[in-house]
């Protein structure tokens, strides 16, 4: 090793040690600081373990290792002590001599690097490092001093207040029963609910469906005592949030109003009704299977093309389809655009007035919020409408396009795939917002069953006994037998009418009015039960409505029976909600008690007797229903009462 490197050597090494003094003194001592007074109060304030204090030594070894690792090329050293002691760069060119010796056939040129390379030698002998690179530590900053003062400042900070701890000699101690079953409920009249919700849980596997299988879940596990009814409300409670988050991203989802592509789907399948070739098609698509029917509407093109007969029938309804359509996509009864109006109006007033106290302004915030919301959701609502109008548009030139007498067989063959495309399409997004609202109704139904469990008294058991009845017969079951008796002191087969009130047997002579007292079912309520009384008379066995039929000749007094009280609160909603034309009629009452049952029976078999199936009549009305539920000015009440009613009708298997 030359003098020259060991000289630049001992400089280098005089760099690191000043690198390091430096990084110590303006790096790691403030962060260090800064560190420390974290940590104190983390420590003393939020308990945290006093371990956190090492990490104020973390900077040191950091810089420390900075300062080891920087580099200093050799070249820039060697013009460093050539700038401190003056020597033009005498010991620079000799380093890149020394790297890039000159060539071996220039003789002088070698003899002159000798020359430089022994005066460089010469002179790193006789220089000292020390001056090169002076070894000082900085100055302390302001900014040194105020974090000296953060650490001692945490090293002040109080410690929070210790616990407050009661001693208790005889503490309390509960034992759970896990094996704990609670008392087995009688849930006899929530079993139209429940073949509701086997209806919902069969048909599709969605959202609906799994929430449908839970709340059979629920209602079975509260029947055999393995929860309570504060558990399952509980559990009711969570399924309902679910379903407000499926709700909420449908809504986001939906771009057309699923009410008029329901209603225009009902159109469409009474279209194709009307022809045998489209039956199928009509059927598949009045029950909600878009994709059936149009597999069914294909099929029918097929068979049009075969047949002559055939194609008159598929031209025929669909020119009946493009007439439906068009009236469906042309009806201008929704009363969204006057409801619009009437909110932006509102809004404007709102917005219009001052408020002159802060509770009056947050009054007003609230009330502006309401209404905005309000206005954005019938904003909402009136592009989805308007699209629905696009999409029954489309349809419509569809099904001209398919019965267009004039096109080719292929376009026309074209027009029917993209008419069942789309019929398909709007018959899903439809039974999609049905069955939503399907499980919103029924989950509101389970909470009310649910709250109603376990309720006592004869009432009660008359209710139930007669809902187990009506279950029997409505499936063809009888579990009594036929007699016969004179002038109505024999008795028939069990009543199986679903009325209020123990059912009496025999023929009537009279009619009891049971007058109800109790809570009744109103918006957001639930339906309660009540008490009544009242007399009727009777030949033989009579029966009468929520009350017990007398025997023999005279008054009988009637037992108490359970009335349907009027609810607390409307039901029906505002008055300026529905637009009806309402005029006084003045009807004038006859005389008399009315006419018997038999009466009745006598002038309705006069007419004929019934020549259709129960299930296609209860189909039909049902359509009908599924009308007015589908519209969203029908309050909540009134649609579950519709759905109730219904539930209990169905023909059962």
């Amino acid at each position: 090793m030359s003098r020259v490197d060991g000289l630049l050597g001992a400089v280098r090494r005089r760099q690191r040690m000043a690198d390091a003094a430096w990084g110590l003194t303006r790096i790691a001592l403030p962060a260090g600081l800064w560190l420390a007074a974290l940590t104190l109060v983390a420590i003393r304030r939020f308990d945290a373990p006093s371990q956190l204090l090492w990490l104020t030594a973390l900077p040191v070894p950091l810089v420390l290792a900075w300062a080891a690792l920087r580099r200093h090329p050799w070249r820039a050293v060697a013009r460093r002590v050539d700038e401190h002691y003056g020597l033009d760069d005498q010991l620079g060119n000799a380093l890149e001599l020394q790297a890039r010796p000159p060539r071996a056939d220039d003789p002088r040129t070698a003899d002159i690097v000798a020359i430089m390379q022994e005066r460089a030698q010469t002179l790193a002998a006789s220089l000292d490092p020390r001056p090169v690179v002076p070894l000082r530590v900085p100055t302390p900053r302001w900014t040194d001093g105020l974090a000296a003062a953060a650490a001692v400042g945490g090293m002040l900070v109080p410690p929070p207040d210790p616990p407050v701890v009661f001693a208790d000699p005889d503490p309390i101690v509960i034992e759970i029963d896990r094996e704990l079953h609670h008392e087995a409920l009688d849930l006899a009249l929530a079993e139209p609910l429940r073949e509701n919700l086997r209806d919902l849980a069969a048909t599709h596997q969605d959202t609906p469906a799994e929430l449908a299988e839970a709340i059979l879940d629920v209602l079975d596990a509260l029947e055999k005592g393995e929860i309570d009814r504060a558990t399952a409300l509980e559990r009711l409670e969570e399924l309902e949030q679910l379903l407000a988050e499926a709700e909420e991203r449908w809504e986001a989802e939906l771009e057309e109003d699923p009410a008029m592509l329901a209603e225009a789907m009902r159109e469409l399948a009474g279209a194709l009704e009307q022809q045998e070739v489209t039956q199928e098609t009509a059927k598949a698509l009045d029950e909600g299977k878009g994709e059936q029917a149009e597999q069914a509407l294909a099929e029918a093109g097929e068979q049009a093309q075969a047949d002559e007969e055939a194609r008159k029938q598929l031209d025929e309804a669909l020119q009946e389809a493009e007439r439906r359509l068009s009236n469906a996509a042309q009806n201008k009864d929704s009363d969204t655009d006057e409801k619009l109006d009437e909110a932006e109006r509102r809004l404007r007033r709102e917005e219009k007035k001052e408020a002159k106290t802060p509770e009056e302004q947050a009054d007003k915030e609230r009330r502006l919020k309401k209404l905005r919301d309000e206005v954005e959701s019938l904003r909402r609502q009136q592009e989805r409408e308007q699209k629905a109008r696009d999409r029954l548009e489309q349809l419509r030139r569809q099904a001209k396009e398919a019965a267009s007498k004039g096109s080719s067989p292929q376009k026309k063959q074209r027009s029917l795939e993209k008419l069942g495309r789309g019929m398909s399409q709007a018959s899903r997004k439809s039974r999609q917002s049905q069955r939503m609202g399907q499980a919103r109704d029924s989950l509101e139904e389970a909470k009310s069953v649910v709250r109603r469990a376990g309720q006592q008294g004869e009432g009660q058991d008359r209710r139930r006994q007669q809902m187990r009845r009506f279950s029997q017969a409505a499936k063809g079951q009888r579990d009594g037998k036929d007699s016969k008796g004179k002038d109505g002191k024999g008795k028939g087969n069990e009543s199986t009418l679903l009325v209020e009130g123990q059912v009496g047997e025999g023929e009537p002579k009279g009619f009891m009015e049971m007058p109800g007292e109790g809570q009744g079912e109103g918006e957001g309520q639930g339906e309660g039960e009540g008490e009544g009384q009242g007399q009727g008379e009777g030949d033989g066995q009579g029966e009468g409505q929520d009350g017990q039929a007398g025997q023999g000749e005279g008054q009988g007094q009637a037992s108490q029976g359970d009335g349907i009280g009027d609810g607390s609160v409307d039901p029906l909603g505002a008055d300026s909600s529905m637009k009806t034309n309402m005029k006084n009629v003045r009807v004038k009452a006859k005389e008399g008690r009315g006419v018997s049952r038999a009466e009745v029976i006598r002038d309705a078999s006069q007419e004929g007797f019934a020549t259709e199936p129960y299930r296609k009549v209860y189909k039909d009305y049902r359509g009908f229903a599924q009308s007015a539920i589908d519209n969203e000015a029908l309050p909540a009440a009134a649609r579950r009462r519709i759905k109730r009613y219904y539930q209990l009708i169905q023909p059962r298997d």
